[in-house]
């Protein structure tokens, strides 16, 4: 399934989007406020129920981000490899003609190319949106070329300020997004600067640049405002409900992450034209984590483990 260019949008929420909710897929300046489709309360994804649904479909759509979902956070992210157990997983879900898989990750492209880069059948997606590389396909696209860049130096300028000042956060270059880890440093005193950091690199570049500031899991990252995970879930799955609309629209969308960039495919899952074509009963999005977390996702499980037991169930037909 290709994807085409991406605009320079970001997804949008209609007033009739679904109950379910989220973080702020951007920079959340200020308290955290629910939006329309927002709630905390979610029910626990019962296998079975995805079993059943996954048996009834002639064919399915899968979107798993990586860290905090295929596999628990580290403290050093280099370190958040899979597991044998994953990746079979993974291959097996894969290889089904009728099964659809994308991991849409904030991970580079050389770590993705180099752990699951070995699946021919599965899609990849790099630096939350950044870079896709399709479905039996080696070459990676950039979907940001035409960007202008010039904001990176301004960032790193930002981020080795804090670096100095804050022992253990280190900064990650990507190609496009740029990252202050401090995952490592002090608990109070990284999240103490992180939130001065964030508010100088808001002052500084808000005005200028089209790029966000995102809040994660013990980092900051700064990325063009027009890319996300959302852009990503919105075009795989709107050209092929389109596509089957007069025959066998999909019949199992699986959505699953564990943070606000993951939100953004939620809510695009949501918010869709697709969401007129698939049934709603037919598109599971899943946060990970706690039921009580404010999210836009339908279902949760508590952690990756649970994630790995699910899938696992579906890519042996429920024979384990």
């Amino acid at each position: 399934m290709a994807i085409d260019g991406l605009g320079s949008g970001m997804v949008s929420t209609p007033a009739t989007a679904p109950t379910p909710a989220s973080l702020s897929s951007s920079a959340s300046k200020g308290p955290l406020a629910l939006r329309p489709d927002e709630h905390a309360g979610t029910p626990l994804l019962e296998p079975s129920v995805l079993l059943a649904q996954y048996q009834r479909a002639s064919h399915r759509l899968f979107m798993f981000d990586y860290d905090g979902t295929l596999t628990p956070i580290v403290q050093d992210p280099a370190a958040a490899i899979p597991t044998d157990e994953i990746r079979d997983t993974i291959r097996r879900l894969a290889s089904d003609t009728r099964n659809t898989v994308w991991i849409i990750s904030g991970r580079d492209q050389v770590f993705l190319d180099r752990w699951m880069g070995d699946i021919p059948q599965l899609g990849l997606s790099a630096e939350h949106g950044s870079f896709v590389r399709e479905p039996r396909s080696s070459q990676w696209r950039n979907l940001a070329e035409q960007a202008d860049m010039g904001w990176q130096t301004e960032v790193l300028d930002v981020f080795e300020k804090y670096t100095k000042q804050t022992k253990g956060s280190f900064i990650e270059k990507k190609r496009i997004a740029v990252t202050w880890h401090y995952r490592s440093a002090d608990p109070d005193l990284g999240a103490a600067q992180a939130q001065k950091c964030r508010q100088s690199l808001e002052q500084n570049l808000d005005q200028r640049w089209e790029v966000d500031v995102m809040s994660g899991k013990a980092n900051l990252e700064v990325r063009p405002s027009f890319i996300s995970k959302g852009e990503i879930a919105k075009r795989l799955v709107e050209p092929q409900a389109q596509q089957e609309q007069t025959k066998n629209p999909p019949g199992l969308v699986l959505c699953m992450g564990d943070d606000f960039t993951d939100e953004d495919m939620f809510r695009a899952l949501h918010s869709s034209t697709a969401a007129e074509v698939v049934p709603k009963e037919n598109i599971f999005t899943v946060t990970i984590g706690d039921s009580s977390k404010v999210t836009a996702a339908d279902w949760h499980l508590p952690e990756p483990a649970d994630v790995i037991r699910a899938i696992r169930l579906l890519a042996y037909d429920g024979q384990i």
